[in-house]
């Protein structure tokens, strides 16, 4: 199978010449191209590429943002920053970039990353199409979080579960705590089809996400979260009745 591949860089040459220098080094499908990081993000998701050419300086989110996205992906791929600027490799390989590459290009360079980058994924080359997992769905969406001054997309699978504290609804993944203005009823119709449960009026959960179920007073319940805190959302007794519909069998 061929190494699938990604480029986003907000440059049309800089994308085309990248395109180039990959043509010429065969077995190699550039699955796609983007010209911002938003763009690339939503079509990263789909096309689940193996590697992804990205540029750093970039309007909108830079592609050291994207990469600290990227990171809360259950699938994400390797990643090597082409750029024309060498200050911030320290921060490139501080979240585990696979490579940096300095612009222009050449092709005696790239190839050297190409070779690096099939010896790591060789195993799952050799993987079948019929032994890949389908996706579970096709009208995937993001939520929209924030991070300061920043507005963030976070894939719902990534989320562990999400809480509801006076005027402010967190969103808890395994690595971070965003905020959204969203309500959580807003985000339980949402996220219903990604297997979110409406743990109590203030909560909602992944379901895929809890690692344990301690029966409570009253009919009550507490959902342990497989997050690195353990964390115990408490299922009131009006919800504990609808999580008996999630489990497929009781003994």
């Amino acid at each position: 199978m061929k190494l699938t591949v990604f480029l986003i860089d907000d440059e049309a040459p800089a994308r085309r010449e990248l395109r180039f220098l990959l043509e010429q080094l065969g077995d190699i499908e550039i699955v796609g191209e983007a010209a911002t990081a938003a763009e690339g993000l939503r079509l990263l998701r789909q096309l689940k590429p193996q590697l992804l050419f990205l540029d750093i300086q970039m309007p909108g989110l830079t592609g050291i943002e994207l990469s600290q996205i990227l990171q809360e992906l259950p699938e994400r791929p390797l990643i090597v920053f082409s750029t024309a600027y060498s200050q911030f490799a320290v921060d490139a390989f501080s979240i585990e970039a696979f490579d940096y590459l300095l612009k222009p290009v050449t092709l005696e360079r790239i190839a050297k990353t190409i070779d690096k980058v099939r010896k790591q994924v060789a195993p799952a080359l050799h993987l079948t199409e019929k032994s890949l997992p389908e996706p579970p769905h096709d009208d995937r969406k993001w939520v929209a979080a924030r991070q300061g001054s920043k507005i963030l997309p976070i894939a719902p699978e990534t989320i562990v579960f999400i809480r509801c504290t006076e005027t402010i609804t967190h969103i808890h993944t395994a690595t971070r705590v965003y905020q959204t203005s969203h309500t959580i009823s807003a985000l339980q119709e949402q996220l219903e089809s990604y297997g979110f449960f409406r743990a109590h009026r203030n909560s909602l959960v992944n379901l895929n996400c809890v690692s344990e179920i301690i029966p409570w007073f009253s009919g009550s319940c507490k959902l342990v979260m497989n997050d690195p805190a353990r964390t115990e959302i408490l299922a009131s007794r009006y919800h504990a009745k609808d999580l008996k519909k999630h489990l497929i069998s009781q003994t």
